[in-house]
């Protein structure tokens, strides 16, 4: 006898025996079906989620301090991507805190930030998908 076989012999019910026991017990399994005084619960049809609405909007901010990250933030917390210029920013440690900043938006809120050039970055929401169409993705953050 192979281990199939084995398998077979163990797993399914060769007689009656063990439903025989349940029978015994005395289980009425007409009580489950319905508790008396109570209705079924509303049933709705499964329906299909609506795809994600189109792109209407993009932000493009210009921040110059850390104080402006705001500005973006509120946008971005309403799903809208963002368009990041930090050409106009102070001080070269100021677009640091803010790519830091826009970064950890991101992440918390289940986006993607990509740079898009050396002073441009762009924020994505976690409904919209963004296609890269170059052969490497060196200036990508967070991954």
């Amino acid at each position: 006898m192979g281990m199939f076989e084995r398998f077979m012999e163990k797993a399914t019910l060769t007689d009656d025996s063990e439903l025989d026991y349940l029978e015994d017990e005395g289980y009425d399994y007409d009580d489950y079906d319905e508790v008396a005084g109570e209705e079924e619960a509303p049933v709705s049809s499964i329906r299909a989620v609506s795809p994600s609405e189109e792109i209407s909007r993009i932000a493009t901010c210009w921040p110059r301090t850390f104080e402006d990250v705001t500005v973006f933030a509120d946008q971005f917390r309403k799903s809208i991507p963002v368009i990041l210029n930090l050409s106009e920013t102070d001080q070269e440690a100021g677009q640091q805190r803010i790519a830091d900043f826009a970064l950890g938006l991101a992440y918390g809120l289940g986006g993607q930030l990509e740079q898009i050039s050396e002073d441009v970055l762009l924020l994505t929401p976690r409904t919209m998908r963004l296609e890269e169409h170059r052969s490497d993705n060196t200036r990508r953050f967070g991954h």
